[in-house]
């Protein structure tokens, strides 16, 4: 009898997980929006969630893999809550669109250049919302294929809070929070006691996954837009649904949280801060829609713009943020030859037109009014980390072209702290902003030094991010602790600490073992350099980066955290920071590896990639072969989860504490702001 049981047990537990079916396994996919292998998709796909009257577009595609002939859809049956599709949305679909696109099914069938064509044809309602909360079941039927959905409009609460200020710090693992306290942090017989880092002090903790649809690793892209419109996505795109087709500006977009405020928020105020190009992917995700993240200027030109290719409908606004604080210079400035400016207009005059104050420098920020919009660009590019901005200045002159104009050096870049500061001087103006602000705050170059292997830039960096955050928070409390506070980061990189260096001994000691085994005998093996690695009870404590002023500048310790990633290209680590960065690199950091154009030829590497090994530039250290694919000269994000941090009302940042989605970020935001539940704030 007990047997019967079990085996009814495990036959509904089965057809339970049949039911719920995951992803089909693989590196490669057709389309992995289609239900498995489905030939018919739907997006947004089956689990999607809304706040009411946030706008979308809905795409419907179907494929013929292998055949030339045109996929049907004028026979498609398609229902929400058993309406016809068109008639509850009270809009007529486009014209069916087809393309043919060929993918590989696997990695040995990339390589071999043996491609799959498949034929597609999309059906698509552009820019249409639900503006009642609950569930909405979809069914789509063509031919013999079929797709079942439910979508789900939230609903939000009252709201919260008057501000909201979401910290980012772009690639921040757990474990760089971690070591970044440790470098700067002491102890009293190993208890930090309340010695945290002031973002680990804010309040409720929480954990986000951060994968997307297509792959389990996301880049900063996809997984900012996810913060943005609570929809999972694809790597490199920008608050859309990726569809099949080549043009990047076509695919089915989904309204972010900034654009959603502007519609519905005429005095709330909206501001971008970032340590990056204001094009980059995390800023980019408050304001753009792409498939593409590199096309900076086609996404750089939606800040104040709405692009309709093909005539395609989107009723949103424009962001046209309140405050723009950042690089990217490159994508304002007119171009012009001997420059790096590359804009087919000067958006700098476009903003003054807008109403925009322009600033160009730390110093004119400083004097910058609040009581206008405000447009700052200091690079051209990226802008610098904090190490070499504020300790290493005559690294600076290094780019000749990094001025915020396509000319000169950018030598007066302020700080993520100053820019936060001011961004919130400007967005808390009582008469542009009676109705509270959105400002979105990025550390970049925590990634983008991680990228590099530049640890110590990175981690001065996240430093920076702590003290702005708690700047933040002191304004808060000053001003009525009204202002929600999120810090997070979009993503993981693969960085950790195993144990402790003596960097004096690792110096002194030979750079390979020949002194024993004898010339030629493994003399990669390095056994003598690895013994100044300390692990468990020889990991003993590290010197300070912090002086006498509470500020992290002394980097040069002796015993410093042994610390590297999971990945990475061929490189050399002996974890003492590069004063004088690589040439050409951006922001300033190290370089540690250089191109291999002999195995590039070896090797049939095709012209947009290249073969790249250590450096012989770098000092002598412990030699790491790579563990990417020879054409990345750089790191690259990890799987990890990544903490969330949020300050303000006990019945609001509740919501951070548990694990989630980076999806579910989007409507812990909403739900501060009380968006889709009344326009004003109210002080109660």
């Amino acid at each position: 009898m007990l047997l019967k049981i079990a085996s009814a047990t495990l036959v509904a537990a089965l057809a339970v997980s049949a039911a719920v079916q995951g992803p089909t396994p693989g590196q490669t996919h057709r389309y992995r929006a289609a239900a498995g292998d489905s030939l018919l998709s739907l997006v947004p796909v089956d689990g999607a969630e809304f706040l009411p009257d946030q706008h979308f577009d809905i795409s419907i595609e179907l494929h013929n893999i292998g055949a030339t002939a045109t996929p049907d859809l004028s026979q498609l049956k398609a229902t929400i809550n058993n309406v016809p599709i068109d008639k509850f949305f009270k809009s007529s679909f486009a014209a069916a669109e087809s393309w043919n696109f060929t993918y590989a099914v696997d990695g040995a069938a990339r390589d071999a250049n043996q491609m799959t064509t498949v034929t597609a044809t999309r059906l698509a309602l552009r820019s249409v919302a639900i503006k009642k909360s609950g569930d909405y079941v979809l069914s789509l039927k063509s031919g013999n294929q079929t797709v079942d959905a439910t979508w789900t409009v939230r609903k939000i609460s009252s709201r919260k809070t008057k501000n909201l200020v979401l910290f980012i710090g772009d690639g921040m693992a757990p474990s760089m929070i971690a070591a970044a306290r440790y470098i700067s942090k002491t102890t009293k017989f190993g208890k930090f006691g309340s010695n945290f880092l002031e973002l680990e002090k804010l309040g409720s903790i929480g954990k986000i996954a951060t994968n997307g649809i297509d792959a389990i690793i996301t880049d900063s892209a996809n997984s900012a837009s996810a913060y943005l419109t609570g929809q999972k996505g694809w790597v490199s795109g920008l608050n859309v649904y990726a569809d099949t087709s080549d043009d990047i500006l076509d695919d089915p977009k989904v309204e972010t949280l900034a654009e959603y405020i502007r519609g519905n928020r005429p005095k709330m105020c909206i501001g971008v801060v970032t340590t990056a190009a204001i094009y980059d992917a995390t800023p980019a995700a408050m304001y753009s829609h792409t498939r593409s993240r590199y096309e900076y200027q086609s996404v750089a030109d939606q800040m104040l713009k709405v692009i309709k290719p093909n005539n395609l409908t989107w009723t949103p606004k424009p962001v046209q943020a309140d405050v723009l604080l950042g690089g990217g210079g490159s994508t304002f400035c007119l171009k012009t030859n001997g420059t790096a400016c590359k804009s087919p207009v000067d958006y700098y005059a476009l903003y003054k037109k807008f109403g925009y104050n322009v600033v160009k420098s730390k110093a004119e920020l400083e004097k910058a009014p609040t009581t206008e919009p405000l447009l700052g660009i200091f690079t051209a590019s990226h802008m610098d980390t904090w190490y070499d901005r504020t300790l290493r200045l005559e690294n600076l002159k290094l780019n000749k072209k990094s001025g915020p104009d396509g000319v000169g050096s950018a030598l007066d870049q302020p700080g993520l702290e100053l820019m936060t500061q001011k961004a919130i001087e400007a967005l808390s103006d009582p008469k542009r902003c009676s109705d509270g602000f959105f400002l979105m705050a990025e550390a970049a170059s925590i990634d983008k030094a991680m990228h590099a292997l530049d640890y110590d830039r990175g981690l001065a960096d996240l430093l920076e991010l702590d003290r702005t955050i708690k700047a933040t928070k002191d304004w808060a409390l000053k001003h009525g602790d009204n202002t929600a506070i999120i810090a997070t980061a979009d993503h993981s990189q693969a960085f950790d600490t195993y144990g402790t260096v003596d960097t004096k001994y690792l110096n002194a000691l030979p750079d390979d073992d020949t002194n024993i085994l004898g010339a030629g005998k493994d003399a990669g093996i390095q056994f003598q350099k690895h013994l100044a690695i300390g692990e468990y009870d020889t990991a003993g404590w590290i010197d300070s980066v912090m002086d006498e002023n509470d500020m992290p500048t002394k980097w040069q310790g002796r015993y410093r955290l042994a610390t590297g990633k999971v990945d990475g290209p061929q490189s050399v680590e002996n974890w003492q920071i590069r004063d004088i960065p690589g040439l050409g690199t951006n922001p300033l950091s190290r370089q540690a590896v250089i191109e291999n154009t002999v195995l590039k030829s070896k090797f049939n590497i095709t012209s947009r990639e290249s073969i790249y090994q250590a450096s012989p530039a770098e000092p002598s250290g412990i030699k790491k072969s790579g563990m990417n694919p020879p054409t990345d000269s750089q790191s690259v994000h990890s799987l990890q989860t990544v903490d969330v941090y949020c300050h303000g009302p006990s019945n609001w940042r509740q919501h951070c504490a548990k694990v989630m989605d980076n999806t579910e970020l989007f409507f812990i935001m909403a739900e501060a702001l009380g968006l889709g539940f009344r326009s004003t704030y109210r002080n109660n």
